[in-house]
């Protein structure tokens, strides 16, 4: 993947690179008391250094040892986002257990399933409301408080019994152990849970740091949930591996305050964080006279000149130009001003969004990959990059495509199998090549670019298969479509529903942001034909959209329509909504 030859700022040793927590210890005992990470609590920012998180860490692997947990054990962490998360998960590594993240917004029954199926042996939780998902069941025997039980252990020194026990775990660990069972958030069904080692963290940080040149130097704005495989991985290990240090944001609502606060070199994020920036900006610059948006339509203009045009004297002058009158100042305002790059992950990014990060000066790299490989399979680099690919494959890492255009993977990525599942497991795995389910092509330098999923494929009644993905990214290319879903699996054509941008119509517009007056939908039906039209006209005349509904209301978790990741899950959202898509095909009109 990578162009470079530089060595990763991680130097492995015989112990360190055998499992996650060995990786923390080593590069503690190696950084000290330097600080490790910084998060927000009773009003003010507080600092943690590397001696002191990995010493909270031994005491929490103290008192589960203490608590009966056998190497092996499974043992549920059901938070949201905190400085506890990452040491307790650490502890129960440290200890021999093996660590579950529950997402703390999943309902109870989903909750119970995942502590059944995984037998679950100790819980810790953050709040009475999560522990009482996990009550009623036949799993976890025990579940423990942060605030209480954690902070007790935390604040206690063990003896030297519980120490001389945690010494011996730590060196029986192998690499080969299951360090993790993730439960994929399942777009359909229950989640499956994928199993894997330790191995598989250090191998995939060893791969990411020949790509990526990361080091002590660097700090990371953390915020996307820790429950996921995204952030665990690429968010917190493979930094931890690197001796960078972090910030803990204190949730979405705040990122941009937390952004100016930590200035970070480098930020993960998942495209609908990154479109939520491209919208603000958007909806600000909208809102300023007339001569503004002028200039910050040249500004852009002129950055993008720059990625894609000849630097000559001309173009040089300008950039400077635009840079001191808007691009300078805003990419500082978005970033901190000393954000080396952005890293996209999870799901497609939005070419509009791509094209608007670049041209403001501000790299932000795509990278690709599932829960079933450890996260990251394929990135584009700050030296290897190109539009609109997810990038090439990991060092390590091979990707071929099957004849129907799946996107198979092999490597030291590849999970160890699917927990009580060996039916699935078989059928997902291979000759040692996962089946991603994911469609895509390689070009011919290498760079992978996703298509769209295999099971999402429509299969129209006429025997014609539709890709809705990419129509549904054209789609939403339109500042005033927010999001969107494409049907017709076994129907006659495809059709649409869109869910309209009312934030951006009322920047734009003064409209009343919201549905309901005839005069305004006139309007806003009339703007979503024109730009349903213009994506026809690059489609099979099988993919077109026949008709589409504008829908009042977002896809959302709480309606079960979206995973804890944001991904749809389109067969919920077609049942909700139903009558609106059986009405689109006994109505002749657009």
């Amino acid at each position: 993947m990578t162009t470079s030859a530089v060595e990763p700022a991680y130097q492995s040793t015989a112990y360190a690179t055998r499992t996650i927590p060995g990786v923390f210890f080593e590069q503690a005992t190696r950084s000290g008391e330097r600080e490790y990470l910084r998060f927000f609590r009773d009003g003010s920012w507080h600092g943690l250094g590397w001696t002191e998180m990995a010493e909270r860490a031994r005491r929490v692997a103290c008192g589960l040892i203490a608590a009966g947990l056998k190497p092996g054990d499974h043992v549920a962490l059901m938070s949201e986002n905190r400085v506890e998360w990452l040491y307790c998960d650490l502890a129960i590594l440290a200890s021999g257990g093996v660590t579950v993240p529950i997402y703390p917004s999943l309902p109870a029954r989903v909750a119970g399933y995942i502590a059944d199926d995984s037998k679950i042996r100790l819980a810790i939780v953050s709040s009475e409301e999560l522990a009482a998902k996990l009550t009623g069941h036949d799993y976890p025997s025990r579940i423990f408080r942060i605030d209480t039980d954690i902070s007790r252990w935390v604040d206690k020194k063990p003896g030297a019994e519980l120490e001389s026990e945690l010494a011996s775990r730590l060196e029986s660990l192998t690499p080969d152990r299951v360090a993790t069972v993730v439960y994929t958030s399942g777009t359909t069904g229950d989640p499956k849970g994928v199993m894997l080692t330790h191995r598989h963290f250090v191998e995939m940080g060893r791969s990411s740091l020949q790509a990526f040149h990361l080091g002590p130097d660097d700090l990371i704005l953390s915020y996307l949930p820790y429950s996921h495989v995204l952030e665990r991985v690429d968010g917190i290990f493979i930094e931890t591996m690197a001796g960078c240090s972090f910030w803990l944001a204190r949730g979405l609502d705040t990122l941009v305050e937390d952004i100016q606060a930590s200035r970070p070199t480098v930020m993960l994020g998942v495209p609908r964080v990154f479109e939520k920036v491209y919208e603000a900006v958007f909806d600000q610059v909208h809102g300023q006279p007339v001569y503004k948006r002028a200039i910050f339509r040249w500004a852009l203009g002129i950055g993008a000149a720059r990625l894609h045009g000849h630097p000559g004297p001309w173009l040089r002058l300008r950039v400077r130009i635009a840079e001191h009158l808007v691009l300078k100042s805003l990419r500082t305002r978005l970033t901190g001003g000393r954000l080396r790059f952005f890293i996209s992950g999870g799901a497609p990014l939005n070419e509009k969004v791509e094209e608007f990060f670049w041209s403001l000066g501000v790299k932000i790299l795509q990278g690709w990959g599932l829960t079933e490989s450890t996260s990251g399979v394929t990135s584009n680099t700050e030296e290897d990059h190109r539009y609109r690919t997810v990038g090439k494959a990991l060092p390590g890492t091979r990707i071929r495509i099957e004849e129907d255009g799946e996107i198979l993977v092999s490597g030291p990525c590849v999970m160890l199998g699917y927990k009580n599942r060996p039916e699935a497991t078989a059928e997902a795995i291979s000759d040692g090549w996962l089946k991603t389910g994911d469609m895509g092509f390689v070009d011919s330098d290498g760079f992978l670019t996703i298509t769209d999923r295999k099971k999402d494929l429509i299969k129209t009644s006429g025997g014609k298969y539709v890709a809705p993905l990419p129509i549904e990214s054209q789609l939403e290319n339109d500042r005033y479509v927010k999001a969107s879903l494409v049907v017709g699996d076994q129907r006659p054509y495809v059709v649409a529903l869109i869910i309209p941008d009312w934030e951006a119509l009322r920047a734009d517009h003064g409209l009343p942001g919201e549905p309901g007056s005839p005069a305004n939908d006139a309007a806003l039906r009339a703007r979503i034909s024109a730009t349903v039209d213009e994506v026809n006209t690059g489609l099979a005349s099988f993919e077109t959209v026949k008709h589409f509904t504008l829908l009042d209301r977002d896809f959302t978790e709480a309606e079960g329509e979206l995973t804890p990741t944001m991904k749809k899950r389109r067969h919920i959202i077609a049942n909700h909504f139903q009558t609106q898509i059986d009405a689109m095909y006994s109505s002749r009109k657009r």
